[in-house]
């Protein structure tokens, strides 16, 4: 496969190559129209474009770097396998604007390794739905700023930005005033677990394991109303309950899955990776914001 150049994205943009240079590296000195600049992001990030990070890391002494981290079980199921996808690509669209390209890496819950990630000379690194004991042995390994996504970490030094659950089926309670059921994805973080369970009777809540087990749940529970939280795992539930019968808050980005009467709280991967984004500049930058925890809210309805 040809490497793209910086002429091919030129000739794409219609500009020369020393503006597409100019604009790829952040040449904030030269004036260069918004719309320009934009359309040259655009190009590049279409036609996958690979900057020469040795080039840049010797010319700027900035790796320009930034890493990310999933946490995997050990056989991720399809509810799972795409709860970050849509995430990870708005963030790209974002950090390819302000000049940073993505490493991604993935570790095991049972047996972490972050090898690939901690040998790299990185700007910042974020680490996704983590557990606490785990946390802290991954943190120590890593010397960049890091912020910690969809779990809670009883620790003011970490940045830490996740869903706001607590707010959606707060919204959900106010619309049906009953004793609701819970269909929860499984999340690595305890803290986050107890997070959301939290208001539900136990024998009301069932974390998805398998497609049986969220039948033989919603057969038991077919008199109720409830919440089920992912909508790959609302898309299976209709099969086996009316749809009428739940809400499903959806975080994976992939809503269109359902069906338009289906009732749902939404929450926005461009959202979230904007307060990821804004975070992870600020601590590149060395400024230090007092708040810890930055909830990101569902979308109004």
């Amino acid at each position: 496969m040809k490497k793209i150049t910086l002429k091919d994205i030129a000739k794409e943009a219609g500009v020369s190559v020393a503006t597409v240079s100019y604009v790829l590296n952040n040449k904030t000195n030269q004036k260069i129209n918004i719309k320009t600049r934009e359309r040259i992001l655009e190009v590049a990030y279409e036609l996958n474009y690979v900057p020469n990070i040795a080039a840049r890391t010797l010319v700027s002494n900035k790796s320009s770097l930034v890493g990310i981290i999933i946490v995997t079980s050990h056989q991720e199921k399809p509810w799972q396998k795409f709860l970050y996808t849509d995430f990870i690509h708005a963030l790209q669209k974002i950090l390819i604007k302000h000049n940073y390209d993505l490493v991604l890496s993935t570790t095991s819950v049972l047996k972490p390794q972050i090898d690939m990630i901690s040998k790299r000379e990185l700007e910042g690194v974020l680490l996704l739905d983590v557990r606490g004991d785990m946390f802290y042995k991954l943190s120590t390994k890593i010397s960049a700023p890091l912020i910690v996504i969809d779990s809670l970490i009883d620790d003011d030094y970490f940045y830490k930005v996740t869903w706001h659950f607590t707010k959606a089926i707060h919204r959900i309670k106010k619309v049906w005033k009953e004793d609701l059921f819970l269909v929860t994805h499984k999340f690595n973080n305890d803290k986050l677990m107890d997070a959301i369970k939290s208001g539900f009777d136990k024998a009301s809540i069932y974390e998805m394991e398998s497609v049986e087990g969220l039948q033989a749940f919603l057969q038991k529970n077919s008199h109720r109303k409830g919440v089920i939280i992912n909508e790959y795992i609302g898309a299976i539930a209709s099969r086996y309950m009316d749809s009428h019968q739940f809400y499903v808050i959806a975080i994976c980005g992939s809503e269109y899955l359902l069906e338009d009467h289906e009732k749902t709280v939404v929450f926005s991967n461009q959202k979230k990776a904007k307060a990821v984004a804004n975070e992870l500049f600020k601590l590149i930058g060395e400024q230090y914001d007092p708040k810890k925890y930055i909830y990101v809210n569902p979308n109004k309805t």
